[in-house]
């Protein structure tokens, strides 16, 4: 029963993140553009699609590996929480490339970022800390439900609340910045 609280977690954390995203959104200037004309895609914003495509798909195939061994399965046999943890790593490694080439990009006067770019990524945080905060509440909720009798949470409970919180907050950078570029 705990497993399926994984991707319902991340559901939710989701539409949290979507709603908390449109909000913020709106502190953002907007721009006028002639009839029929369209702002090209900066090189931003196609870095962090294809961060967000290539984290996401980490994060689901992780998530899938979990789903399909259980949780408790997966923490007990090293080789299937060592695949989990690769998959995850990778996620952090397509991330960590993204941050670090936008931030070089945004010390260098004369890089690809301007203006717009510095403004989305300045607000594109914005649905980060509530997609956690309702990840830890799902979390809690779930293992407070399932181990009540017991009032003991197993070790693999909080290496898979520590991860999803992890992806989580990656993923909500992203999709802050994808989200960003769609007003703009």
């Amino acid at each position: 029963m705990i497993i399926l609280w994984i991707p319902a977690t991340l559901l939710v954390a989701f539409a949290v993140l979507a709603f908390t995203l449109r909000a913020s959104r709106r502190s953002l200037p907007a721009l006028v553009l002639p009839e029929g004309e369209s702002l090209l895609s900066t090189p931003v914003q196609r870095l962090a699609v294809r961060a967000l495509i290539g984290v996401s798909v980490f994060a689901v195939a992780a998530a899938a590996v979990v789903t399909h061994h259980g949780l408790e399965a997966t923490w007990s046999h090293d080789i299937t929480r060592w695949t989990v943890t690769g998959l995850l790593m990778a996620g952090l490694g397509i991330f960590t490339v993204y941050m670090t080439r936008v931030s070089r990009w945004m010390a260098n006067d004369n890089g690809p970022c301007d203006e717009r770019d510095r403004a989305i990524i300045a607000t594109a945080g914005g649905g980060q800390a509530p997609a956690i905060l309702v990840i830890l509440a799902a979390w809690m909720i779930a293992l407070t439900e399932r181990y009540h009798v017991t009032q003991l949470v197993p070790s693999a409970a909080l290496y898979a609340i520590f991860w999803s919180c992890i992806m989580v907050s990656m993923m909500a950078l992203l999709v802050g910045v994808v989200i960003g570029y769609r007003r703009s």
